[in-house]
C-alpha cells in the first residue's frame, strides 16, 4: 500500500496548520427540516409538505467529503445527478457538465439564493462518445462554489418553466448561502489516489459577521490544488517510437498521451450579506468569484525518425505537421523548386520552414526543420484561465402585512480564455512559438426580478412578478501565431496544432433579450387538500412567445401519508451561444488551398446551403406523481413517478460539402466557395424529441445505538430515454443507441453515519448499473458496435474525531476497495491509449484517502 496510506492518520493529528475547518456531520443534513423557499412562494413548508418533490442536502453532506468541488460533491450524494470525466475533450474536460435524470445540463435551471445564475461560456460541441448528453449544451459551471460557503443546496425534482422560466424542464438546483452573522470555521485537507498521483490540497476559510444590530456580512475563501493523474496505457505508436529513441524522449515517459484528470489550480471567493434599515426595506446582496488555470492533455504526434523507420512497414509515420512522405517509404518527399522561390520572395530563408538536402534539385526536403526539437513526437497541453463572477443587489420587504416585495438586479460574466503549450504552427517552421492562447469565449448575462406575494386569511398564496433578462456571448481572436498562414501552410497545415486559433472571421459579440411575467397561486382548501397553479408569459427577442403552465396538487389522508402530484409544459431557448457558435478549424488539400472545417450558425450562407432553418425552443411536457409517508419522527419515505418529454431537442448535424453545395455558394456570392469542397459542416438543428420517465426513492431513518445515534439514508433513481421523431440527419443511430444507454438506468446512494460523543464515523455505498456505449465518432454509426459495461459498487469510508469542542480529525478514503470500470473495448480508443472504459459515470482514477483537519468557533 501506498506510504500515504501508512502515514495519514499521523499526518491528520499533527496538523497544526492555522486554516483549519470542522466539517458538518451528514446525519445532521440529513435530519434537517429547513424551510424551503424552492418550487413554492409559500413560506414556512418543509420538504416532506410540498406539492413537488424536493430534496434537502445540508451544506455539511457537501462539505464533509473528498471531492474537490461541488460538480462531484453532488453527483455521490444525488443519485438524480449525474457527471462525466473525459479527459481529452477540449473545454469540456475543464468546465464538466452536470446532468439531472439523464438530461442535458441546460435543461436544469440552477439558481443562487433563488436568482438565477449564468452560464459557462462553453458551448460543448464534443461528439459522442465525448459528448453524447452533454452535446451542445451550454450549462452553469458548478465548480465555481466552495462548499463552506453552502448553508444547504434545494434540489426541485420537476419542472418549473411556468415559475422560473427558460431551462428549467428536468427541475431547479437552488444553492442557499451561509447567513450565519457570526462563527468561523475553517478546513485544510490533503488528499491523493492509491496509485500515488492525483493529490489534492484544498484550504478555505468562513465567517461571519454583524452589522450592526440589523444586518450580516458572511464572508468565504478557499484555495484549491488539483494535480494531475494517469491511467492509460502506452500507444502502440509511442512504444514503437519509444524502442528506438528511448521512452524518455516520448512524452510521458513512453506513454505518449495521458489519459486522467487535468491539473487545477483556483482560488473561490464568496460574500452573502443583508441589512434591514426597517420592517418595510431590507437591503441584500452576494456575489461569487472564481479564478482558475487548468492543464490537460491532446493526442500524442509522431516525430520524424532516423532514416526510413517513418515507413509505412514500422507503423510510425511522422506527424504531418511535421514531414510529408507522400508514398510511405519512409523519406521526406523532395521541397519543389517553387516552394523554394516563393519563400525566398517573401523575403525569407528556407532553412527556416524547410531542411536542407543536397540529393534533390531544389536542395531541399519536405521537412519541417522544427521536428529536431521533438525527437520522440509531442503531445499538446491544453488548458484554459477561467474566470467567473457574479454579483446580486435588490431590496425586500413589506409592504404591509400581508403582502411582500423582492426586487433585485444581477450581472455575471464567465470568460474562458484557452492556452496551449507543447504545440507547434506548423506553417512557421522554426520561427513557431510552442505556447498560444488560441481565443476566448465569454459569457455575460444581466437581469432584473421583481416579485410579489400576497397572503390571504382564506389560505390563498398569490405571487407574481416580472422579469427582463439579457445574454451576451462572445468569441474573441487567438493570438497572431494561433492563426498565422506560414509559407509552408499547404504541406505541414496552419494555426496551432491541436487547437486551432479563433480567426477574426469568427470573432463577434451577440446579444438576446427577453421578458416576462408570471402569476403563481398556492392554497389549502382543507386541512387535507392543497393545490396550486402558475402560468408564465414570455417574450424572447430572438423567438416566438411563450406561455407555461403547472398544476400541483396534495393530498394528505392522515398526518403521516400523503399523495402528490404535478403537471407542467416547459420550454428552453437557444443561448445567443448556441446560435451564433462559429468555430472553424483549417487544413490544406492536395493543391495547397486552406480548406475549412468547422461548427457555422444556422443562418451563416454555408449552413443555409446545406438547408438549415431557423432554431426554435425546445418544448416540453412533464408530469409527477408520488407519496409522502413519515411513520413516526425518525422515519421519511417518499417515492415519486416522473415523465418527462422533450420535443425538438438541439443537435449537431454533420455534413460533407459537396459540388452542389459549393455551386449554390458561388451562385449567391459567397467568398472562396470552391474551396469548401469536401470539407466537413456542422450546425445546430432541432433534431429529435425524447421521453424520460423514472423513479425516485429516498428513505431515511434514525436509530438510537447506546450512547450514539446512527442515520441510515438510502437514495435510489431508475431512469430511462427513449428517442423518437430522428428528423433526417440530425443524429445517427449510434448516438440515439447512446444517449438511451450510456447513462445507467440504476443508481443508489445507501449512507451509514454514526455519532458518539466526539467520534463519528459514515459509510456510503454509491451503486452504478451496468450501461452500454457505441463507439459514437469512433465507429461505422449505425450501433452494430454497442458493448455493455458492468456495474459496480463504490464504498466510501471516513472516521472523525471532535476534541477540546472545537478541532475535528477526518481521516477517509473514497472507493476504498480501488474498483475500476471494465476495460475500453473500442479499438481506436485502445490504440491511443485508453485503457478503462472512458464513458465510465464514476471516473477511472481507483481508491482515493484523504486528511482533513478543520476548526469551528
Amino acid at each position: 500500500m501506498h506510504l500515504f496510506k501508512k502515514s495519514v492518520m499521523a499526518s491528520a493529528i499533527l496538523a497544526t496548520l492555522p486554516l483549519t475547518a470542522q466539517l458538518g456531520f451528514a446525519q445532521e443534513d440529513v435530519a434537517l427540516e429547513e424551510v424551503v423557499v424552492t418550487g413554492t412562494r409559500k413560506l414556512g413548508l418543509s420538504p416532506t409538505e410540498t406539492l413537488s418533490p424536493i430534496d434537502v442536502i445540508g451544506g455539511g453532506a457537501v462539505q464533509n467529503q473528498a471531492a474537490f468541488d461541488l460538480t462531484d460533491s453532488l453527483s455521490k450524494i444525488a443519485p438524480s445527478i449525474g457527471t462525466q470525466r473525459f479527459p481529452i475533450a477540449d473545454g469540456t474536460a475543464f468546465i464538466r457538465p452536470v446532468t439531472l435524470r439523464n438530461l442535458s445540463p441546460d435543461h436544469t435551471l440552477v439558481l443562487v439564493n433563488g436568482t438565477r445564475r449564468h452560464r459557462s461560456a462553453l458551448v460543448n460541441l464534443q461528439t459522442a462518445p465525448l459528448g453524447t448528453i452533454n452535446q451542445g449544451s451550454q450549462g452553469v459551471d458548478f465548480s465555481a462554489f466552495p462548499s463552506l460557503a453552502l448553508k444547504r443546496i434545494e434540489v426541485l425534482r420537476d419542472g418549473a418553466s411556468a415559475q422560473y422560466g427558460s431551462d428549467a424542464i428536468a427541475g431547479v438546483v437552488n444553492l442557499i448561502l451561509d447567513d450565519a452573522d457570526e462563527g468561523f470555521k475553517a478546513k485544510v485537507q490533503y488528499g491523493e489516489y492509491d496509485a500515488g498521483d492525483g493529490e489534492r490540497v484544498t484550504v478555505g476559510i468562513n465567517g461571519g459577521f454583524k452589522l450592526g444590530d440589523n444586518g450580516f456580512m458572511n464572508l468565504t475563501g478557499e484555495y484549491g490544488d488539483s494535480d494531475t493523474t494517469s491511467r492509460g496505457q502506452a500507444r502502440g505508436d509511442a512504444a514503437g517510437v519509444g524502442d528506438i529513441v528511448g521512452d524518455e524522449l516520448v512524452p510521458y515517459n513512453g506513454l505518449g498521451q495521458r489519459w486522467g484528470d487535468p491539473e487545477i489550480e483556483s482560488t473561490k471567493l464568496v460574500y452573502n450579506t443583508a441589512y434591514e434599515f426597517s420592517e418595510k426595506f431590507e437591503l441584500f446582496s452576494h456575489g461569487t468569484y472564481q479564478s482558475s488555470e487548468t492543464v490537460g492533455g491532446f493526442f500524442y504526434r509522431g516525430p520524424v525518425l532516423p532514416g526510413d523507420l517513418n515507413n509505412a512497414t514500422t507503423g510510425l509515420p511522422a506527424r504531418d505537421t511535421l514531414k510529408t512522405d507522400s508514398d510511405g517509404d519512409g523519406f521526406a518527399d523532395a521541397a519543389p523548386q517553387s516552394l523554394v522561390d516563393s519563400i525566398l520572395a517573401q523575403g525569407l530563408s528556407p532553412d527556416d520552414y524547410i531542411t536542407a538536402n543536397d540529393t534533390h534539385a531544389s536542395g531541399y526536403e519536405l521537412t519541417n526543420p522544427i521536428a529536431s526539437q521533438f525527437p520522440g513526437g509531442y503531445s499538446p497541453l491544453f488548458g484554459a484561465d477561467i474566470t467567473d463572477f457574479e454579483i446580486v443587489v435588490g431590496g425586500r420587504g413589506d409592504i404591509n402585512d400581508s403582502l411582500t416585495y423582492n426586487v433585485r438586479g444581477r450581472y455575471g460574466e464567465n470568460e474562458v480564455e484557452y492556452t496551449l503549450s507543447d504545440s507547434i504552427n506548423p506553417s512557421l517552421g522554426l520561427l513557431s512559438p510552442t505556447s498560444f492562447t488560441p481565443g476566448t469565449l465569454t459569457q455575460e448575462e444581466s437581469g432584473v426580478n421583481l416579485d410579489f406575494v400576497q397572503s390571504f386569511d382564506s389560505g390563498l398564496n398569490l405571487g407574481f412578478g416580472g422579469e427582463w433578462r439579457r445574454e451576451t456571448y462572445k468569441i474573441g481572436a487567438g493570438d497572431a501565431a494561433s492563426t498565422e498562414v506560414g509559407p509552408t501552410f499547404a504541406q505541414f497545415g496552419v494555426g496551432s496544432d491541436g487547437f486551432q486559433g479563433s480567426f477574426d472571421e469568427t470573432t463577434g459579440s451577440w446579444d438576446s433579450d427577453s421578458w416576462a411575467m408570471y402569476v403563481d397561486a398556492e392554497h389549502n382548501f382543507t386541512d387535507q387538500l392543497s393545490a396550486a397553479i402558475a402560468v408564465r408569459y414570455e417574450d424572447y427577442e430572438e423567438f416566438d412567445d411563450s406561455v407555461d403552465y403547472k398544476l400541483s396538487a396534495r393530498y394528505d389522508f392522515t398526518d403521516e401519508f400523503a399523495l402528490r402530484g404535478t403537471f407542467s409544459t416547459g420550454f428552453r431557448a437557444p443561448t445567443p451561444g448556441q446560435v451564433n457558435t462559429l468555430n472553424i478549424t483549417t487544413a490544406a488539400d492536395a493543391d495547397g488551398n486552406l480548406i475549412p472545417d468547422g461548427t457555422y450558425p444556422v443562418s451563416n450562407p454555408v449552413a443555409m446551403s446545406l438547408g438549415s432553418a431557423p432554431l426554435e425552443m425546445e418544448e416540453s411536457v412533464s408530469f409527477t406523481a408520488g407519496l409522502v409517508w413519515t411513520p413516526g419522527d425518525s422515519w421519511t419515505i417518499t417515492v415519486d413517478y416522473y415523465d418527462i418529454t422533450i420535443e425538438d431537442r438541439l443537435a449537431l448535424t454533420n455534413f460533407t460539402i459537396n459540388q452542389q453545395n459549393v455551386d449554390d455558394l458561388n451562385a449567391s456570392g459567397y467568398p472562396n466557395a470552391d474551396l469548401l469542397l469536401g470539407s466537413g459542416a456542422k450546425y445546430f438543428v432541432n433534431g429529435f424529441e425524447s421521453n424520460v420517465s423514472g423513479v425516485d426513492l429516498a428513505v431515511s431513518k434514525s436509530f438510537e445505538i447506546g450512547a450514539g445515534n446512527l442515520m441510515v439514508d438510502w437514495r435510489h433513481n431508475y431512469n430511462q430515454q427513449e428517442i423518437s421523431d430522428v428528423k433526417e440527419s440530425a443524429i445517427n443511430a449510434a448516438r440515439v443507441f447512446d444517449l438511451e444507454n450510456q447513462i445507467p438506468e440504476n443508481n443508489s446512494v445507501l449512507s451509514f453515519d454514526y455519532l458518539r460523543g466526539g467520534f463519528g464515523g459514515l459509510v456510503r455505498f454509491n451503486y452504478y448499473d451496468e450501461w452500454s456505449t457505441t463507439g459514437g465518432l469512433f465507429s461505422a454509426g449505425d450501433a452494430s458496435d454497442a458493448h455493455t459495461y458492468g456495474d459496480t459498487f463504490l464504498v466510501d469510508i471516513e472516521a472523525r474525531y471532535t476534541f477540546a469542542e472545537h478541532y475535528t480529525v477526518t481521516v477517509g478514503g473514497e472507493n476504498i476497495f480501488d474498483e475500476y470500470p471494465d476495460d475500453e473495448v473500442n479499438g481506436t480508443f485502445n490504440a491511443v491509449g485508453a485503457k478503462y472504459a472512458v464513458t465510465s459515470p464514476y471516473g477511472f482514477n481507483g481508491a482515493f484517502w484523504y486528511a482533513r483537519f478543520s476548526v469551528e468557533f
